[in-house]
């Protein structure tokens, strides 16, 4: 009798939870796709908008721990490589569970950014930059177990499903300079503490949705390829070359942009607004793209946006004195730069590649860190040659990128 009574317990909780979840709409909501790519977009947005942050309030920064620019660059540039390469051997981590908790850990790392403020101004250049490549290694989590959440929701194609997950990313790291300098411009470093909340909101969304990662497999010769997967005849190798390219023109038009601007005679302001911009053409485009590619071949939209996206980054920096040539930043980033999600996308069942939180460490995490160690000699050629001839490297990468889309495609298609 007594061993009955803990299963008749059982049963009737089992039962008490069927009967919940048939009358209550809520854990329906909270457990459906949509609530678990709301969650995992939010993800990738905050943790690139704290990535973003410091570009808005280094000035600040440097006068409160008494820096000068030159050791504040190299702080934002080492966080912004060591976040970028650390996917590569973050994305071994934990390869075997479903269980999200590596968003969650890499959230609360990447929010060491926002306690800078609780640091006294005699804190060593030393600790700031431990705490920044903290800042750089919790971002770096979070972009390869995202990317496997979103490859585990299988009712949403993963040709809106990664654009919709990058596009998030496109958009915190557009508005986190602007948010850091008007939460740092009214309350000084503590401004920052007004995001917390924020994180623990987001990290409560995780929670309820029920996220959860796809397994990691091996990548092999014989897997089997989706219709969307295989509409574009690209090797994993030749995606990661063509992303590396696109990469390094992104890269160099969101760091210089402003300051070429401003050497020009604008204002700070213009020169971020335009970057921005530039940034929320890159994410409309991404989404406008992942649903169009589902009814269309992809290769289009590879190939095609690059090919309006060259004259239209070209014909900016020809124009770049006149205010209103701000549109063609617009749409330079609506072409140029708004294919790489579905390079993304593809990467996840293309031939010749690794395992799929690999796969997605080196799609994102190394094409934007070796565009970063690239960058640093754009940026010194920039010093010495001048930032307006530096600033054609842009166009240049843009036109190596659609070149390599275009022999590889070739190549492809005529094997």
């Amino acid at each position: 009798m007594k061993k009955c009574f803990p299963d008749c317990k059982n049963t009737f909780r089992d039962y008490f939870k069927r009967i919940m979840k048939k009358q209550s709409p809520i854990p329906h909501v909270l457990y459906s796709s949509g609530a678990q790519m709301s969650a995992l977009v939010s993800a990738h947005f905050m943790a690139d908008m704290m990535g973003g942050l410091l570009p808005g309030f280094l000035p600040v920064a440097l006068t409160y721990f008494h820096l000068d620019l030159g050791m504040g660059v190299f702080i934002l540039t080492s966080m912004s490589i060591g976040c970028n390469m650390m996917q590569i051997p973050v994305a071994y981590l934990d390869r075997e569970t479903r269980n999200p908790r590596l968003i969650g850990i890499g959230l609360l790392m990447a929010s060491l950014i926002l306690l800078l403020g609780a640091l006294p101004p005699s804190t060593p250049v030393f600790v700031l930059c431990v705490v920044m490549l903290t800042v750089g290694a919790g971002i770096a989590i979070v972009h390869p177990a995202g990317l496997r959440g979103v490859q585990n929701i299988s009712s949403i194609a993963p040709t809106v499903s990664t654009p919709t997950f990058m596009t998030g990313g496109f958009l915190g790291a557009c508005i986190g300079p602007w948010l850091s300098a008007v939460l740092v411009g009214h309350y000084g470093l503590k401004g920052l503490f007004f995001l917390i909340p924020v994180l623990i909101l987001l990290l409560g969304a995780l929670r309820l949705s029920h996220v959860r990662l796809a397994m990691d497999h091996p990548g092999t010769a014989g897997a089997k390829h989706s219709s969307e997967d295989s509409a574009a005849p690209w090797s994993f190798r030749s995606l990661l070359l063509i992303a590396f390219f696109m990469n390094t023109a992104t890269t160099t038009i969101q760091m210089l942009l402003p300051t070429q601007l401003n050497m020009l005679g604008f204002s700070l302001s213009f020169g971020g607004f335009s970057a921005m911009l530039f940034g929320i053409g890159s994410a409309t485009g991404s989404i406008c793209m992942g649903i169009l590619a589902k009814k269309y071949p992809v290769r289009r939209f590879v190939l095609f946006p690059l090919l309006a996206g060259v004259p239209l980054v070209f014909a900016y920096f020809r124009l770049l004195q006149n205010s209103a040539a701000c549109v063609l930043i617009l749409f330079a980033g609506l072409t140029a730069s708004s294919c790489y999600p579905l390079l993304v996308a593809l990467s996840r069942n293309a031939p010749s590649g690794p395992g799929l939180g690999a796969r997605m460490a080196l799609i994102v995490g190394g094409t934007w860190g070796f565009a970063g160690v690239f960058f640093l000699g754009i940026g010194q050629f920039a010093a010495y040659s001048g930032i307006g001839l530096a600033m054609h490297a842009t166009w240049i990468f843009y036109l190596l990128a659609l070149i390599t889309a275009a022999v590889t495609l070739r190549r492809s298609a005529a094997v």
